[in-house]
């Protein structure tokens, strides 16, 4: 497999079905231009994947955003939907931490580009963003000591906390997020991922139970808006707030974001976006 003009077939990356695409198949001179430029450009492609999904190894859902340098004199690059596959791949696969889905995936790109690629994986939870309808005071879930649900949404995971004498704490007011909200689209079977926020008034939800709740979702199939507004119905049906609302900011597909809030009240319509939109 020497030189540039390797075919892409011979560089699959057979364990991942990575097809790195020679360079040379897209490279063209200007109008008029009869010799190539006397000058070589040095310079970098980066890539941003605002969810990239893995378990930890204790089944934990994981997720983050991760960027990829791949130098721009690289004789193979990737495409976008072939890239979006392999990193699909990395779902069901467990990680010690993010540092080894790093090197993992940084040592299966590079081999296959045959060039050093950078990657660096930043935590969803760590990385800066603003959570609407959520203020200073906001408590991610995510650290939950909570392992991937299976069989579909279960609403009888939900439950309410209890003080020490096991009796219902008092009512409070707080606001919860988690970053690990996923569900299948049920017309393209492709994977939605969002940011879901829970801003209620009552006796305090339990949070571990809520987290499992939520990644109770990551293997149904339903419309975005189907989605809150069963997260919105199985809450206040189970945990019986007086005051709830539920929304969630998803990433993009092809250029659109779906984010429905619903509420026991009137709320305000606000439109900031994540670090992941």
């Amino acid at each position: 497999m020497d030189g540039a003009n390797t075919s892409a077939a011979s560089l699959r990356c057979q364990a991942n079905d990575i097809h790195p695409i020679p360079r040379t198949r897209f490279q063209r001179r200007a109008p008029g231009q009869t010799a190539p430029p006397t000058v070589a450009p040095r310079g970098y492609d980066l890539w941003n994947h605002y969810e990239v999904a893995w378990l930890d190894m204790h089944e934990r859902p994981q997720i983050a955003v991760l960027e990829l340098v791949i130098p721009c004199d690289s004789p193979y690059t990737l495409e976008m939907a072939d890239a979006q596959r392999y990193f699909l791949t990395l779902r069901e696969r467990c990680f010690e931490s993010h540092d080894a889905l790093e090197a993992h995936v940084a040592g299966e790109l590079s081999r296959c580009l045959r060039a050093y690629v950078l990657v660096r994986a930043t935590p969803v939870r760590q990385a800066i963003r603003t959570t609407t309808a959520c203020g200073p005071g906001t408590e991610n879930l995510d650290l939950a000591p909570v392992s991937v649900v299976r069989g579909g949404v279960q609403p009888n995971l939900l439950g309410l906390a209890r003080d020490a004498d096991a009796a219902l704490a008092s009512p409070i007011h707080e606001c919860l997020t988690s970053d690990l909200l996923s569900v299948r689209c049920p017309l393209t079977d492709g994977v939605d991922y969002g940011t879901v926020w829970f801003d209620y008034t009552g006796a305090p939800i339990c949070r571990r139970s809520l987290l499992a709740y939520v990644l109770s979702f990551r293997d149904s199939a339903m419309l975005i808006e189907q989605c809150v507004e069963a997260l919105f119905g199985d809450v206040l049906a189970q945990c019986a707030p007086t005051r709830l609302a539920v929304g969630a900011r998803f990433t993009r597909r092809y250029g659109l974001d779906i984010n429905p809030v619903r509420s026991t009240h009137a709320i305000a319509i606000t439109n900031i976006r994540t670090v992941r939109q």
